[in-house]
């Protein structure tokens, strides 16, 4: 009903801007009093509304994108302030050394194996694998773990999961604006040699003799 007014102009801009974040709130206040995952249901939610919504359709979108850019940042502060600084004086040497193998072959190596057969050069590759998802979704899945799992050892499942997401907020951080630059030069070389290639044969007809 939702999708049909709006794609009729039965509904004001101001209000579809609101109807996603609503959507998303009663998915995760009718999941939780029945003892599902909040979490679950408002991805699902996310996903049934990304899936009926038009390409192209930005504009309902924008509130809810704003307000994840503001929440993502409000969350890694709190992760910053309340939940790692703490954390710091129970690390041992496995831990992070987990932390690291997390960033480098247990993310990478399954990125790379399902991209075997893209056609994707290794530079795409590798800058795909250092800047997959992260950070965030570990989060919540720590929270899920703690609030919601009878699991052993959650301290240590969570204190990695911390240690984990830690290092990728300061290693990504560090190395996103000069990679991103880096890649991006390749990328433009690359192009420029592919339409050099492209228009050789035609220059080579239009200078030819015969």
């Amino acid at each position: 009903m939702v999708v049909y007014a709006g794609r009729r102009g039965l509904i004001a801009p101001a209000w579809l801007q609101v109807i996603p974040v609503a959507a998303a709130a009663l998915a995760y206040g009718i999941a939780a009093p029945l003892h599902g995952s909040g979490f679950i249901a408002a991805f699902v939610g996310g996903l049934v509304f990304g899936a009926l919504r038009r390409r192209g359709e930005a504009e309902d979108t924008y509130l809810l994108d704003q307000a994840g850019g503001v929440l993502d940042a409000v969350t890694f502060l709190v992760f910053g302030a309340v939940l790692l600084e703490p954390s710091l004086e129970h690390l041992s040497w496995q831990v992070v050394l987990y932390a690291v193998l997390s960033l480098t072959v247990v993310r990478m190596l399954p990125v790379a194996l399902a991209m075997l057969r893209s056609g994707a050069e290794p530079p795409t590759v590798a800058f795909l694998g250092w800047f997959g998802p992260r950070g965030l979704a570990s989060i919540v899945f720590a929270v899920i773990v703690v609030e919601e799992a009878d699991l052993p050892q959650t301290s240590t499942i969570v204190l990695v999961t911390y240690a984990t997401v830690g290092l990728s907020v300061l290693l990504h951080g560090l190395s996103a604006a000069p990679l991103a630059d880096r890649y991006a030069r390749w990328y433009a070389r690359g192009t420029r040699l592919m339409e050099s290639v492209a228009a050789a044969p035609q220059r080579w007809r239009i200078t030819s003799p015969f």
